[in-house]
């Protein structure tokens, strides 16, 4: 997708909105600059540049980055924008597409019309609050101006999986009153009369059935929101008004047609010929809103998040989708494009290897290469202990032996978790065959409050899951959402991970966050950070660190236990992979107590009923653990990141990770045809990566990914910088 069509972007609003663009804008490779009074999260670090700035009172250096602009996206409130929009425009170079995001929107195009001719314009209402995320939602557009930019801005907000709905500013003011201003005085409405009535909430609540509830949880909704953005809706829309009297002369129809049964059913019969035939699928959407409902809980109710209004959750949400659940695998096939077919085909992915010697691999047809696609960090799989100790435990036993850990295991089994215990300073291990078979054996029981160490409140847990989680972890959410509620979530919309805990801890849930620890394709979560917000609500925080493990630490314990302080911090949980930077084969769980062990042995499916790692990599995996409390993994980190540096300073730190302690690089291309020519390079020059294309990446783009091993030698990173082609930095 070509973001360099949209060239520099300000996006002026740090707000959720503002925030949400200037995410998806940044993560699709656009160079973007948040502009603001003050930014959403003073104190937390951003990955997009901002500068503090007043669109109502433009300084000199604001002007100034307006006037080298391409692209400029007002997310700030209505009178502001309007107010604004002349000055700034004024600032603005022909062909700049500027781009609003106001609930209503006759006055600002007026006024864009009127001084904004040389101008592209596209103005946008997302129908939906930033935390639910874009996919799936509708985002209302009007092209006011239509030019290269605003197409190529509409694309990508179909690439990032909303729904543009094309309207023109009066059809989106009338279609805005009758599904926000009427929705919300009907809401409202029903509150101020509930209020006069000689009922008082808890009377009200204990006996409320499933209508009254539902109009509850939206009049919460909406009154802990902010009173500007729901006045907007009523007073500044011109169609408005007409919505209210049309609400009012509804109540009094009523009043006037409860003469009998038969002058009733004729107001009956009205709405339904106005549903028409999506009746039956919103008498569907209801039924399944209802069971979801639960009006029986004791102690207080959630408590509801602020939001802009028209964010698409609670009933209108649901109508949004047939009532069936969406299935997380089908939509990923749907959305996975021919891609990766074509990389296989081109001999660009897939290859097939005959032998091996450091990081030069023999292909099947004869040639060499070196490879950048293995995730063995430190080299530790060629290492002679590994090899003899396989070689051994072949002679021993044979290939295998058939049989759950439960009923009999190799003598290697107790060793391992032992050694492990001893790197990860007297925590408890308890390896699996894979990182996928931990998250399916402990976290149901984590949910379900099993393990000693992590008790969860009587009102159950939450699970909260990162959208960029691994999808080891993504696949199994239909599992967890049989325990407790689940939530998705950007790591970059702090606002949102804050609304979910607050609402978690209003409706006495525990709460568990479910992220990676090194990122696959790119990125270091602050595991710290997570836990300090957990920490409040007695929350759970569990860390997939596979590509973490034995990168850092000084006993190789990996990235979240050296964040930690080398230590296994309470309420902390680590899922562990025995396959990357260890050197061996399998998955392990880190839990600090002997009781958590005997759980998981007795009730994690994958360790009841599935066999121990095989035997020879399990020898392998014993042999790897005594190198790390040796010292010689600490010296490899060494190499390892000696060798990143190195690479970092060849590409001029424009790498994906550039100068992160992560063993991965990748180079991101803003189409995919850039992507498969990179590639191609790389192939032609003798260096093997991993192409990576949607659903991986942003749609439309692409990305190289380099995995970095403490055995790459300076050659293969000269080599492999001059084939990626990056253009030449500013000095």
């Amino acid at each position: 997708m070509n973001t360099l069509t949209l060239g520099r972007c300000i996006v002026v609003g740090a707000g959720a909105v503002g925030a949400m663009f200037a995410r998806l804008l940044t993560h699709s490779g656009a160079d973007v600059l948040v502009v603001d009074l003050a930014p959403s999260s003073p104190g937390s670090p951003s990955p997009t540049p901002f500068l503090p700035g007043d669109v109502t009172d433009i300084d000199a250096e604001f002007a100034h980055e307006l006037g080298r602009a391409d692209t400029v996206l007002l997310a700030v409130p209505e009178q502001a924008a309007l107010s604004a929009v002349k000055p700034l425009t004024g600032l603005l170079r022909p062909g700049t597409l500027l781009v609003d995001t106001l609930s209503v929107k006759t006055p600002l195009i007026s006024l864009v019309r009127e001084s904004a001719d040389a101008l592209e314009a596209v103005s946008l209402n997302p129908m939906f609050a930033p935390s639910l995320g874009i996919e799936g939602r509708p985002v209302a557009t009007v092209v006011v101006n239509e030019g290269p930019r605003g197409r190529e801005l509409l694309r990508l907000i179909e690439g990032w999986g909303g729904r543009v709905v094309r309207v023109d500013e009066h059809d989106h003011d009338r279609l805005a009153a009758a599904s926000q201003a009427l929705t919300h005085a009907a809401v409202l409405g029903f509150g101020l009369a509930v209020s006069r009535l000689d009922v008082n909430i808890e009377e009200l609540r204990a006996i409320a059935p499933p209508p009254a509830a539902m109009l509850l949880a939206l009049l919460a909704r909406i009154t802990a929101g902010s009173p500007e953005v729901y006045w907007d809706v009523q007073a500044a829309n011109p169609e408005a008004p007409a919505a209210r009297e049309a609400l009012a002369a509804g109540l009094r129809r009523i009043a006037d047609h409860l003469g009998g049964v038969a002058d009733f059913t004729t107001l009956l019969d009205e709405c339904r010929d106005f549903l028409g035939s999506h009746g039956e699928h919103y008498a569907a959407v209801c039924a399944h809103a209802f069971a979801e409902m639960n009006t029986q809980v004791s102690g207080a109710s959630s408590a509801p998040s602020p939001h802009r209004p028209g964010d698409g959750e609670g009933a209108a949400h649901l109508a949004e989708k047939e009532p069936i659940r969406a299935n997380w695998v089908e939509s990923r096939i749907s959305k996975t494009s021919d891609s990766m077919d074509r990389a296989f085909d081109e001999g660009l992915t897939g290859h097939v290897v005959t032998e091996r010697r450091g990081k030069r691999v023999r292909l099947q047809d004869g040639s060499e290469s070196v490879e950048f696609v293995s995730c063995s960090y430190l080299g530790l799989e060629e290492h002679p202990a590994l090899v003899d100790a396989a070689a051994e435990a072949l002679r021993r036993y044979g290939a295998h032996l058939s049989s759950s850990r439960n009923r009999m295991r190799p003598v290697y089994l107790g060793e391992l978790e032992e050694l492990l215990s001893t790197v990860y300073r007297g925590n408890k291990a308890v390896a699996f065959t894979s990182v996928g078979n931990v998250h399916l054996g402990l976290l149901p029981l984590l949910g379900s409050g099993a393990l000693p160490s992590y008790p969860v409140a009587p009102g159950g847990v939450t699970f909260i899951v990162d959208r960029t989680a691994h999808a080891s972890m993504q696949v199994i959410r239909g599992i967890l959402e049989q325990i407790g509620p689940l939530h998705r979530f950007d790591l970059a919309d702090q606002e949102a991970l804050a609304r979910i805990l607050a609402d978690c801890g209003a409706a006495g849930r525990t709460p568990i966050v479910l992220v990676d620890g090194v990122g696959s394709m790119g990125g270091l979560i602050d595991v710290v950070a997570l836990r300090a917000a957990l920490e409040p609500y007695g929350g759970h925080l569990y860390v997939d660190d596979a590509h973490g493990i034995s990168i850092a630490g000084p006993l190789g314990g990996g990235y979240a236990f050296e964040e930690f302080g080398d230590q296994l911090p309470p309420n902390v949980v680590i899922a562990g992979s025995l396959s990357k930077g260890f050197g061996g084969a399998g998955g392990f769980a880190l839990v600090p107590a002997d009781a958590d062990v005997r759980v998981l042995r007795k009730f994690a499916n994958p360790l009841v009923f599935g066999h121990s790692i095989m035997l020879p990599m399990l020898a392998a995996d014993v042999a790897a653990a005594r190198l790390h409390l040796s010292g010689e993994v600490a010296a490899l980190q060494q190499r390892l990141w000696h060798n990143a540096d190195v690479l970092d300073t060849l590409t001029g730190g424009q790498l994906v990770n550039a100068g992160l302690r992560s063993p991965v690089r990748g180079a991101h291309y803003p189409t995919e045809e850039a992507g498969f020519a990179a590639a191609r390079r790389l192939r032609a020059a003798g260096v093997l990566v991993l192409p990576a294309f949607f659903p991986t990446v942003a749609k439309g783009t692409g990305l190289v990914r380099l995995a970095l091993s403490a055995l790459h030698e300076r050659e293969h990173l000269e080599i492999a910088a001059e084939a990626l082609a990056l253009p030449p930095t500013e000095s």
